[in-house]
């Protein structure tokens, strides 16, 4: 018989802020795979699941079939995940019915290093802990366990770190189930390993990374990644995993994630990846084996990307006059009205004041800049099939194993001001310009500084020749096809606002002030 495993993947992660506004905890990414990744994989192929799901229960659920399609998911929806009367006590109990046999048991919280030892006694994982406040905490004897104290205040050494082996399962869901009728409050799976104690409960060491709290969790995802010093290039609302040898994409805004999907299965068919299912905010295909464009830059790559992005991918679209004026009247809802929103959103999420010097040099307000774009001008678009986040991050080089196209396309926009099926040739070409203008693979690994006070704002990044190289092919390839080198700049300086809103501390304050810098400079 296949062992069984109950993974609690329910509660709402009150101790993650905004992380989990938008889904939830077992999906939060260490190093590009979700938490519940790890769990699952420590176990063999046949292992059966039982999944406590309540809390953006759909996304787990469809994660775990994109992810896994070959394992075994029996998914439990728990009623009442929040408030009295909630609690993994309760939610495991919704399980019961699946658990009518020796089984281990994870918290969607939790992640170890070792391998997890067979249910043939009652065991609970521990690892030492020094606020004991904090924790379910064991005291031992004898390599026993004979108490354990939730969340006081104690001279034990060891937490009880959510994993444990349930092998007198009746006795375990008994003793659970006495608990919610005599509680209020949350309803804790302490009781029924306490009542294990009776039968012989042993305590096992573990590695353990606890990822139930936004600190551990930050301290886990660095970690795992090796990224001391690296600066947190990620959006709260959108997430990358890699796993099982196939990338999957989470969004927050399922039709964001809808479009991506049609976007690459119509109108970039042949030049991202091929599609290999979408399900409400994710959508997954098969790892592709390539490199960045950033990471193996020079001049005749640009020049062939370039010549390849030309001849494939920005192929004019004829609109007739009608298509055209809604086409138009999408871009300047997409360039005036999105960055204006940005800008209000900035606002409201940075509290430091606008400087009136940056770098040394006086640069106007913002919303003086903005009121001198001519957005006529801004928003006379060239409609092509657009990739709208063209930046050598995703680009994806393949070489001669890609047959006719030695490059793959990745991390494609969803829309263009609401526009499926096109967008503005303009606004790729900017996004190549401000790729080639600032390097984020080196604003990743944290080569950036910002300052400010007395009235002024001073940041530096840095640059490698070989972008400084790619910036002149660029440039030289704008004016060779009689494109508007000053509009490129135009746009790139407002996509640089745009982006302000986006990031964390402190590369959103050096967006919003190079943006403005950057936008001073096009428009004189």
């Amino acid at each position: 018989m296949a062992q069984k495993v109950c993974i609690l993947a329910a509660g709402v992660g009150n101790k993650m802020g905004e992380l989990t506004e938008h889904t939830n905890i077992a999906l939060l990414p260490v190093n590009n795979k979700a938490t519940i990744s790890y769990i699952v994989e420590k176990f063999p192929v046949k292992t059966e699941f039982v999944i406590a799901v309540g809390h953006k229960k759909e996304s787990v659920m469809d994660y775990l079939k994109l992810a896994h399609p070959e394992r075994k998911f029996t998914f439990v929806q728990v009623d009442k995940f929040t408030g009295p009367g909630s609690g993994p006590g309760y939610s495991i109990l919704q399980c019961r019915k699946h658990l009518k046999e020796p089984f281990v048991f994870f918290t969607a919280d939790t992640m170890v290093l070792e391998d997890i030892p067979p249910v043939d006694q009652n065991w609970i994982g521990v690892a030492p802990v020094k606020e004991t406040e904090l924790y379910c905490t064991v005291r031992m004897r004898n390599n026993l366990v004979v108490q354990l104290d939730n969340k006081i205040k104690t001279d034990n050494k060891f937490a009880f770190i959510g994993l444990g082996g349930v092998k007198d399962h009746e006795e375990f869901f008994e003793a659970l189930r006495h608990d919610q009728e005599s509680q209020r409050g949350e309803v804790q799976v302490v009781t029924g390993f306490s009542r294990l104690i009776e039968k012989k409960l042993v305590p096992i060491g573990f590695t353990w990374f606890d990822t139930g709290s936004l600190k551990n969790y930050i301290d886990t995802n660095r970690n795992f990644s090796g990224g001391g010093k690296k600066f947190d290039f990620s959006k709260g609302d959108e997430f990358l995993y890699f796993v099982n040898g196939r990338v999957i994409k989470f969004f927050a805004d399922a039709k964001a994630a809808k479009n991506r999907y049609e976007r690459a299965t119509k109108h970039l068919k042949g030049l991202a990846p091929k599609m290999e299912a979408h399900r409400g905010n994710l959508y997954s295909y098969k790892l592709i084996e390539g490199q960045t464009l950033y990471s193996v830059l020079d001049s005749k790559k640009v020049r062939d990307f370039l010549g390849w992005a030309s001849k494939h991918l920005w192929k004019p679209i004829n609109l007739d006059s009608r298509r055209m004026r809604e086409f138009v009247a999408a871009s300047k809802r997409f360039y005036k009205d999105k960055t204006l929103q940005r800008i209000e959103a900035y606002r409201s999420k940075v509290p430091e004041p606008e400087f009136g010097i940056i770098n040394g040099l006086p640069v106007p307000m913002v919303s003086e800049l903005l009121s001198r774009v001519d957005w006529d001008y801004v928003s006379e678009s060239i409609p092509v099939p657009f990739h709208g986040d063209l930046q050598f991050d995703n680009v994806l080089y393949v070489g001669e194993k890609g047959g006719k196209h030695p490059f793959v396309l990745l991390d494609w926009r969803q829309d263009f001001g609401g526009v499926v099926h096109a967008g503005d040739l303009y606004y790729d070409l900017a996004k190549l310009y401000g790729g080639v203008t600032m390097s984020y693979p080196l604003i990743k690994e944290g080569m950036f500084s910002y300052t400010s006070g007395d009235g002024g704002a001073d940041f530096k990044y840095y640059i490698k020749s070989d972008l400084l190289e790619a910036r002149h092919e660029l440039e030289d390839f704008i004016l060779k096809h009689n494109y508007d080198l000053a509009k490129v700049k135009l746009i790139t300086a407002i996509i640089f606002l745009n982006m302000a809103p986006l990031h964390k501390e402190p590369f959103d304050r050096l967006l919003f002030h190079f943006g403005r810098s950057s936008l001073h400079k096009a428009l004189s």
